[in-house]
């Protein structure tokens, strides 16, 4: 199916049979994951003479879930990750389809301990890296801060100190415009920050404001194979209740 667009004044099209997936699959055994998390559980429901499996003997597959979402999976996040207000993220988009740009980052290390815990040997994303690369009016970031795509599926982020956006960085993103930003990390932030989270705060404008329209997405996978441009963006989420939900953010090529 090919839609025709608007982005920017300029007139584009779509093929919605080509779409490019950037979540990655969560497994229950041999699958990446982060924040000291176990893998997902899948457990088959029995109760009585009734057995939710069919290799079983049951009729069906009845399995119950056991996940978490900012350990073990590709989700989205609202600002309700980080406030004392209950903000639900499936209550954030009033659409789905966003234009948005992919930029790859070569995070650069610190040659010194600096400001807000920076510390030497930490790999940051700053604002130099990306101010000159930003495109106007665009309403979702794709940061890609790593190259070797299949090795994230089953990548084990525990005490690595990943890359992270400072928080001038997030600032910036935020002051461009982008409403929806997307990284290929556990985290926009440190793995040990002593509970800052300077990048997210600073990109929801938190505690200054209840930020009730824009998300991070985190823990996604680029191919390598795809290049930097602009893209529209189907950003999907299972509808739940709560900070952080499982998600499955897609792009296409706009031709």
């Amino acid at each position: 199916m090919i839609i025709e667009l608007v982005i920017n004044n300029e007139k584009k099209k779509v093929d919605l049979n080509r779409p490019i997936d950037l979540s990655l699959t969560s497994k229950v055994k041999n699958s990446f994951k982060a924040w000291y998390v176990d893998e997902i559980k899948i457990k088959v429901i029995k109760n009585g003479d009734f057995v939710g499996s069919v290799n079983q003997g049951g009729s069906v597959n009845f399995k119950e879930l056991l996940i978490n979402p900012h350990g073990n999976m590709t989700h989205t996040e609202s600002v309700g990750h980080i406030s004392k207000e209950e903000v639900f993220v499936n209550k954030i988009l009033s659409k789905c389809h966003f234009s948005s740009q992919l930029v790859t980052i070569s995070p650069e290390e610190a040659i010194s301990d600096g400001e807000f815990g920076i510390k030497k040997g930490d790999f940051l994303i700053g604002i130099e890296q990306i101010k000159d690369k930003l495109r106007p009016n665009i309403e979702s970031l794709i940061l890609r801060t790593q190259n070797d795509y299949s090795q994230l599926k089953e990548k084990i982020y525990n005490n690595t100190n990943w890359p992270y956006l400072t928080e001038e960085t997030a600032t910036y993103i935020r002051n461009c415009g982008i409403t929806h930003l997307l990284i290929d990390q556990p985290s926009v932030d440190k793995e040990f920050d002593d509970g800052k989270l300077l990048a997210h705060k600073a990109f929801w404008n938190y505690p200054h404001e209840l930020d009730k329209k824009r998300t991070i997405t985190e823990l996604i996978g680029i191919p390598d194979e795809i290049n930097d441009g602009i893209y529209l963006l189907n950003l999907s989420m299972a509808n739940i209740e709560n900070d952080a939900s499982p998600s499955r953010p897609t792009i296409y090529k706009l031709f």
